[in-house]
């Protein structure tokens, strides 16, 4: 009777222990993960525009990048209602971009734009949103020259074309890897929603185009940016070597002492085994 009570025990502590076990491994399976949504509104002027976003989650190796998923993209009514948009995928970066179209006759509104990107039913994410409200603006620019001293202009206005005054405007020049700041880090607009920043130093451009972005940072508007081309660049001179004779330029170009010394040194060497054997042969008639 004993025995039995001690063996049903064991038994009931072993089923205990393997439960112990397997139910938070088979938690921890069926657990999402909890994305971080941060999306930006971008608008380029004379371009288009669109909503940057950008995915990420808390992995075993820090924070990861949310790759391959789907994401639903409204737009914010009036009436506290939301309007489908579309849908984007996310790539390998965790980076999607949403093109916002809008209306025509809502151009030129005063009104404030929001949209909304959710993460809904997926198998790996908990459901999340994040929003992005904004107004519309646009910037315009221009290179001008006075007293020999190079500008750039730029003002800023709101969708019916009133100035905006008291916010940052930053000018950068492209470049190859990344976009380099010139002048001050940013310049305020004045009550005509404009600033004129002075090029001081030449910078080289090819042929003497260079090509800046005015960028508008603001949590009122978003990211607004206008590039433009300016032929105020110092010309810059072909220096290349690529059409001489130089050890770094096409077979064709070759520099001489490296067609004659080497075809020299091939014509002596077959002139002495030609020579060698001419010998041979006639020792061996002789």
């Amino acid at each position: 009777m004993r025995e039995n009570i001690k063996n049903t025990v064991v038994k009931l502590i072993f089923v205990t222990f393997c439960l112990l076990i397997f139910i938070p491994v088979s938690k921890a399976d069926d657990e999402k993960y909890k994305a971080r949504l941060s999306v930006d509104y971008i608008s380029i002027v004379n371009d288009h525009s669109f909503l940057s976003i950008n995915v990420k989650f808390k992995g075993e190796d820090g924070y990861e990048p949310a790759t391959d998923l789907k994401l639903n993209i409204y737009e914010q009514l009036e009436n506290d209602s939301l309007a489908f948009k579309g849908e984007t995928l996310t790539n390998e970066k965790g980076n999607a971009e949403f093109t916002v179209e809008i209306e025509d006759h809502l151009k030129d509104s005063l009104i404030k734009f929001e949209y909304v990107v959710f993460i809904e039913n997926d198998e790996k994410f908990e459901d999340a949103d994040k929003s992005v409200k904004f107004y519309l603006s646009t910037i315009l620019a221009e290179a001008v020259v006075i007293d020999s001293v190079n500008y750039i202009n730029a003002t800023l206005t709101d969708a019916k074309g009133d100035p905006i005054e008291g916010e940052d405007l930053k000018l950068q020049l492209q470049r190859l890897f990344a976009p380099l700041t010139i002048g001050e880090s940013s310049y305020e607009t004045d009550d005509e929603g404009a600033v004129s920043i002075e090029i001081t130093d030449p910078i080289p451009g090819i042929d003497g185009i260079l090509t800046f972005q005015i960028i508008l940072d603001s949590k009122k508007y978003g990211i607004v940016k206008n590039i433009f081309e300016a032929p105020i660049g110092k010309v810059i001179e072909d220096q290349s070597t690529y059409d001489k004779r130089t050890m770094w330029s096409p077979p064709n170009k070759t520099p001489l002492f490296l067609w004659i010394f080497p075809n020299l040194v091939i014509l002596g060497i077959w002139f002495v085994i030609g020579l060698l054997v001419f010998n041979l042969i006639k020792i061996y008639k002789s």
